[in-house]
């Protein structure tokens, strides 16, 4: 079995997700199967070995949503390698490259839906529009794959046909995290006193991560007295306009922007760690940063929006809040430093967290997806 990945992005860092590309050509090619994973960029020279460790074949390739020459890319690259399966990552379904995957003879064709979106109500015509070409373009789809059951929901609801939506939900290396060392004294790193809290949040920064309500909720937190000292982990288009706002509020020695870090230097700042949140305000699909929170249990304070609620029991594993309200993600941070008992009972909750959401279920999980569509013997 030949199954080529076409990604739609560059692994610059090693994340789960890229653990998750590397784990599964590893699968594959253990058993005698290929892996061909398609970057628009190969990995740093520091990474590259871990994929070619894993047996996996790296190609590059120009990419966009109705570009005939990202069309063409994809053609020649199957041309190359002849794969069985097709599996497209981070891409949009009603694209040419899936629709010449999808009319390609003999060819199986797998799309994953890892898309957060922005709540819209679009008018009735505009809406009708996509579900049309969702409908027509996921046809020649044999499998839609969705992170998460709100990810299921939401393709349904575009358009996809009910019976070839799957929801095989992400994972994250247990192992690795919670086997995780301390590299650097993230305290002394970034001039914090000794005790007190430390929130972390890891994301792009961008406003529907839920940056900038953080930003205010933390302005509050630090109002109230409470000692507390929040580390923002990423990068994005508005990490300028977030820098400002937090000397402007004068909090810039509680509010750490430590940029984008790889995933030792994360591993050892969760660990060293007391709370996590991701206050997102549009419909995150699953995160997976949320997924390594949890694996190493942190407690953990979230929005009731998208999928990142079905990894979090509210009261037993962190708090769940509105999205865009400052005001609730402040009293959410509060009541959790107010209480270290609680705090330390959520911790303890990492060991209930099991197994499920680990690495080699999701792999295992997308193998299985791959034999059945190829009709291979397990």
């Amino acid at each position: 079995m030949k199954v080529m990945s076409v990604l739609n992005l560059g692994p610059r860092k090693l994340g789960s997700f890229e653990e998750y590309t590397i784990a599964l050509s590893r699968s594959l090619t253990g058993r005698g199967d290929q892996s061909i994973l398609v970057f628009n960029s190969l990995p740093p020279d520091s990474l590259r070995h871990l994929y070619s460790d894993a047996g996996a074949v790296l190609e590059t390739k120009v990419f966009g949503r109705f570009g005939r020459e990202s069309a063409r890319a994809l053609s020649a690259l199957m041309r190359r390698h002849r794969p069985d399966l097709v599996h497209f990552h981070f891409m949009n379904v009603v694209s040419l490259d899936v629709l010449l995957a999808g009319v390609t003879p003999g060819v199986r064709v797998v799309y994953s839906d890892h898309g957060s979106d922005v709540p819209k109500k679009p008018t009735l015509l505009r809406h009708l529009g996509r579900r049309s070409l969702m409908r027509t373009f996921s046809s020649v789809v044999d499998q839609v794959v969705g992170p998460s059951d709100y990810v299921h929901a939401r393709l349904v609801q575009m358009g996809v046909a009910a019976g070839k939506v799957l929801t095989i939900h992400n994972g994250v290396n247990l192992e690795r995290l919670r086997g995780a060392g301390i590299t650097e004294d993230i305290r002394a790193r970034y001039g914090l006193k000794p005790g007190g809290m430390i929130v972390l949040s890891v994301s792009q920064v961008i406003p529907e991560k839920g940056v900038g309500y953080l930003i205010d909720a933390a302005a509050r937190v630090l109002q109230r007295g409470a000692d507390v000292s929040f580390i923002h982990v990423g990068d994005g288009r508005c990490t300028a306009e977030y820098r400002a706002k937090v000397r402007e509020l004068g909090i810039e020695h509680r509010f750490i922007f430590a940029g984008l870090l790889d995933f030792q230097e994360i591993g050892s700042i969760l660990r060293q760690s007391d709370v996590y949140t991701l206050p997102c305000t549009w419909g995150e699909a699953f995160s997976l940063a949320l997924l390594e929170a949890l694996a190493v249990g942190l407690p953990v304070i979230v929005t009731r929006v998208g999928g990142n609620a079905e990894a979090v029991k509210e009261g037993r594993d962190g708090l769940i809040v509105p999205p865009a309200d400052a005001a609730a993600l402040a009293d959410a941070v509060l009541a959790l430093h107010d209480d270290p008992e609680r705090r330390r009972k959520m911790t303890g909750s990492a060991d209930s967290f099991g197994s499920y959401f680990g690495m080699q279920r999701w792999v295992d999980e997308t193998v299985a997806l791959y034999d059945r569509l190829l009709c291979v013997k397990s």
